[in-house]
């Protein structure tokens, strides 16, 4: 078989035990997951697996589908694009320690990609699971609040829309006077144009208030869009925004 393999290592993690660790997409296939999985579907898997008490998630992708995977980006190769994608707009992100993929010709047979655990963290909503006293610490809300807004804006002035922006994938620490967000699991957002570009953003914001409408107040919500657009008051424009992400849902599920 015609079959090629890319494997990274990015650079501040060469020449270390964690490097070592990961060093090949065949290493990393052949790691023994333990304990119960962080996640897993036909595609793919994710579990935890710690280097000298340091935590990392692996995420393999162990079959692949869809045109896309026949043209060279496949699911887990546009997950680590856009995971890299958000260090350089400065975009709070899961830090990327190792990614790549095995191919046949065109086809991606499988891949990989390697991050960082962050400690003390839980995705949003998780926490709405398990009803944490942080989501009804007003000043710990709007922090978190305004760094969502603010990612959200960086995102989306790039041409970006994140085509899943929930709660469950946004890891925020668990410290009351300092919470510091992290955006994960990416894997089908894209830069966009046009038309399309604005119906993936209000997507995006619509996707955030989903859970919002039920967990903050209005005022909660109408402070994050005035964060996210970076104005004071709303704006005719924003107003008639705001009636389209309300309503974006309906008669869809």
């Amino acid at each position: 078989m015609l079959t090629t393999t890319r494997w990274n290592i990015e650079p501040d993690v060469r020449d270390t035990n964690i490097a070592e660790a990961f060093r090949s997409l065949e290493t990393v296939f052949a790691i023994e997951p333990t304990g119960s999985l962080a996640a897993a579907d036909s595609e793919s898997m994710v579990f935890r697996h710690d280097i000298g008490g340091k935590p990392f998630y692996v995420k393999r992708y162990h079959s692949t589908k869809g045109l896309r995977s026949w043209l060279g980006w496949s699911r887990i190769r546009i997950e680590w694009k856009n995971l890299l994608l958000f260090r350089r707009l400065g975009v709070p992100a899961a830090p990327v320690v190792a990614y790549g993929q095995e191919r046949c010709l065109t086809k991606t047979i499988r891949g990989a990609l390697i991050t960082v655990g962050l400690e003390n963290t839980r995705d949003l909503a998780t926490m709405v699971q398990e009803n944490s006293p942080l989501l009804r610490d007003r000043p710990w809300v709007q922090n978190v609040s305004h760094q969502v807004a603010e990612a959200a804006r960086k995102l989306h002035d790039y041409g970006f829309a994140h085509n899943d922006f929930k709660w469950r994938n946004i890891l925020v620490t668990q410290e009351k006077e300092t919470p510091q967000i992290y955006l994960i699991d990416c894997p089908t957002g894209q830069r966009w144009f046009g038309y399309s570009l604005r119906y993936r953003v209000l997507k995006d914001i619509a996707c955030l208030d989903k859970v919002a409408k039920q967990q903050l107040s209005r005022t909660q919500r109408l402070r994050f869009f005035l964060d996210y657009r970076g104005q004071a008051t709303l704006r005719s424009r924003d107003k008639k925004d705001i009636r389209k992400i309300l309503s974006f849902f309906e008669g869809r599920e």
